[in-house]
């Protein structure tokens, strides 16, 4: 892994998700986490990082429950003394990966696991040399990021869409009786997830539909100055409940690699409104399984929410189209694939 989170984030829950599971099947797995990795953007200094990785160990990663046999440990880099010996070695993020590519092969089958196109920091032509790496399968969660990853390397690349949890994210209240008027949506600090576009088209519905009601959710502060029509939860323990209790879901992000919060939404019966991205494609097909607008434009997402909230049947019709599509995204596919990669990667 790139980094201990301390906090959720998408793209760690979906690789600990796959280590619980793999696991389950009878895998022995173990998680490093260095502390230095190349073009990593560390909020503190590489002293208190390692003074911490004493004095917290593993406590901090409590926000996901681990199954009991996986084990974990800090590594000052990844190199051939940090890493165990293995039949199998995964690495997500690219620089991490880089590292990785460089391992002896006593430390395993190499799989690079991609789960976005990571060129936001620049250094683009490092970035696609990570994907051609010797003896590497690459592994992506979208079938965008498959078509990119192939223009620059001759080596597999597999797909395996990210998935969801079914029995935690469900419908429990019916779609059809749920308040048209009712929206939830994540809200983040981060610039790329467009946060600010989706409170200036919330505004403007709130003007033309005063019973508007909103739940905003988010593992950042509660943002300054929200209306008394706009619930914020900080990092709440249940979003299959605020996700059950609104009609709408909408998302705002400007890129993805293959974004989570939407398709929990879909499984709990939301109708989904979404940026017209890339990383909302695998399961955002517009006017079948959700509404899709362009990136930045609340104006858009303003009418389109609207839309909804008038033709409630409409809103009804796309809610259940988009939750029988998303069902294909489940947990058991997903790690079906992944056993089936691995083993046939041992046998070599």
């Amino acid at each position: 892994m790139p980094f201990k989170a301390r906090r959720p984030a998408g793209g760690f829950r979906v690789m600990y998700e796959y280590a619980n599971r793999l696991s389950d099947l009878g895998y022995d797995v173990h998680i490093t986490y260095p502390l230095k990795t190349r073009y990593m953007e560390y909020r503190l200094p590489y002293f208190l990082r390692y003074v911490l990785s004493y004095i917290e160990g593993f406590r901090t990663s409590k926000w996901f429950d681990f199954r009991h046999n996986i084990s974990m440990s800090y590594a000052n880099t990844i190199n051939n003394r940090s890493v165990k010996d293995s039949d199998i070695i995964i690495a997500t993020w690219w620089a991490n990966a880089v590292k990785m590519g460089k391992l002896e092969s006593r430390k395993g089958k190499k799989i690079n696991f991609i789960q976005g196109y990571e060129n936001w920091i620049g250094h683009e032509d490092e970035l696609h040399a990570s994907y051609n790496m010797e003896g590497v399968t690459n592994i992506v969660v979208a079938s965008y990021l498959k078509e990119i990853v192939e223009k620059y390397t001759q080596n597999p690349t597999l797909l395996i869409p990210n998935a969801i949890d079914k029995d935690k994210y469900k419908v429990l209240e019916s779609i059809e009786g749920r308040k048209p008027a009712s929206i939830c949506m994540l809200y983040s600090i981060q610039e790329i997830k467009g946060s600010n576009y989706g409170l200036e088209a919330l505004a403007q519905v709130k003007e033309e539909c005063p019973e508007l009601t909103v739940d905003l959710f988010g593992i950042c502060p509660e943002p300054e100055d929200l209306p008394d029509w706009i619930t914020f939860y900080r990092d709440p323990k249940d979003l299959c409940l605020i996700y059950n209790r609104n009609a709408i879901f909408i998302s705002n992000s400007l890129t993805e690699g293959m974004a989570l919060t939407p398709m929990e939404a879909m499984f709990c019966g939301c109708a989904a409104v979404l940026t017209d991205i890339e990383g909302h494609a695998e399961y955002g097909k517009n006017n079948e399984t959700a509404l899709l607008y362009e990136a930045r434009n609340s104006d858009e997402l303003a009418n389109k929410v609207m839309s909804l909230i008038v033709n409630n049947e409409n809103r009804i019709s796309l809610a259940k189209r988009g939750n029988t599509f998303i069902q294909q995204f489940s947990w058991d596919i997903a790690v079906n694939k992944m056993d089936k990669i691995i083993k046939s990667l041992v046998k070599k």
